[in-house]
């Protein structure tokens, strides 16, 4: 990044940086007092951000060895281990090679998703169908076991699934993203118009390719875990800049969230996604968040099911982002006839009412929904 402009690295710490629109430029204040004024930032995050992991019932009570996927010590050694991968965010993406690699039996489990995304494309299905139709005995990677039940609750051995099966592990390891710190105020990094990083961030770190984010105009994020890719990333930025002589430069919203939803839908040994999603698996911990029965319509329809729902306004468009999982009764199941029809439904928790559209069915059977505007639950403040 040096051939590129970067000239200098900040000596002391970093309390605060604020963008100001006037000037296009970044004021950052150091631990000593001292304001400087640069026209790109560049923030390796670690500071920033904290790894998450989920209160899942039982967790505490594990007497095997867990992680976060980002926190394990390189000289663990996982030879012959049973090893249950809770979540798929980026860290324990990279780390599930190494797993099988040393020989380690590995399940993953998924954990609930922050966003939901439109459904595989038909020619990725035709193309794993005849890849596998083609594929000569005893040439497949082992891939890691993927239950088709979720975790119902964390034992003293291993973990409950919903279906009452207990699978017995040595080790439990966390991919269910980071959240800001709580120790970061939150006027820490401040970026156009005043947006602050929690507003920008509600559930999870969400940059596109790891290193832009909307509402942070020359601002960069080195976040891993393929740091060379992403410096070289910025040093195209840089050098577009400078070519164009360009004072500003940010990622479109559109493009970051096209990015994150289709992170997961690309194929990456081992194994292909068997569904999507979000890199991030934290979510707020606030009032907008419901779970109970509804009444889910579709066409002519009404089934009875239970919702797992969260959401938040966004910052930027200043819209309320809906979204969750729909499980179905199995006295009342979903047709998928009926669903292939019609993508669109009306989902109502006792009085409230919403449109809704079913992005796609999971693995387990389950729907999941999303919406835009005023949600079909209760919210904070409303």
């Amino acid at each position: 990044m040096v051939a590129a402009g970067v000239s200098g690295v900040a000596g002391d710490a970093v309390t605060r940086a604020a963008f100001d629109d006037d000037t296009a430029t970044w004021a950052w204040t150091a631990a000593g007092g001292q304001t400087h004024r640069r026209a790109v930032l560049i923030v390796a995050p670690r500071s920033i951000e904290s790894p998450w992991t989920p209160e899942i019932a039982g967790c505490a009570t594990f007497l095997g060895d867990s992680w976060h996927a980002a926190e394990i010590p390189v000289s663990v050694d996982f030879s012959d281990k049973r090893v249950a991968v809770i979540g798929g965010d980026s860290a324990a993406a990279h780390l599930i090679g190494r797993l099988i690699g040393a020989g380690a039996s590995v399940t993953v489990f998924a954990h609930s998703p922050r966003r939901v995304v439109a459904e595989i494309p038909l020619w990725s299905d035709r193309a794993r169908a005849w890849v596998r139709g083609r594929a000569r005995p005893g040439t497949a990677r082992r891939a890691p076991v993927v239950p088709s039940s979720a975790i119902d609750a964390v034992t003293v051995t291993g973990i409950r699934t919903t279906d009452g099966r207990e699978r017995p592990f040595d080790t439990l390891v966390y991919g269910t993203g980071f959240a800001v710190a709580e120790r970061v105020p939150d006027d820490a990094l401040v970026g156009s118009g005043g947006v602050t990083l929690r507003q920008a961030w509600p559930a999870g770190l969400e940059p596109l390719c790891g290193v832009a984010v909307r509402g942070f105009p020359n601002c960069f994020f080195l976040t891993g875990p393929d740091l060379a890719a992403q410096a070289r990333y910025i040093a195209a930025c840089l050098r577009v800049m400078r070519r164009t002589r360009s004072g500003r430069i940010e990622v479109r919203g559109s493009s970051q969230q096209v990015f994150n939803e289709r992170a997961q839908l690309k194929p990456a040994p081992p194994p292909p996604p068997a569904s999507a999603f979000d890199l991030s698996g934290n979510a707020p911990e606030s009032d907008d968040t419901f779970e109970g029965p509804a009444t889910l319509r579709v066409a002519d329809a009404e089934h009875p099911v239970r919702v797992r729902l969260t959401g938040h306004l966004d910052p930027i468009d200043g819209r309320y982002h809906w979204q969750g999982t729909v499980f179905a009764s199995p006295e009342r199941p979903l047709s998928p006839a009926a669903l292939r029809q019609a993508r669109t439904a009306t989902l109502t928790v006792g009085e409230r009412s919403a449109p809704a559209r079913i992005v796609e069915q999971t693995p387990w059977g389950t729907h999941s929904v999303a919406g835009v505007g005023a949600p079909p639950y209760a919210v904070a403040g409303s």
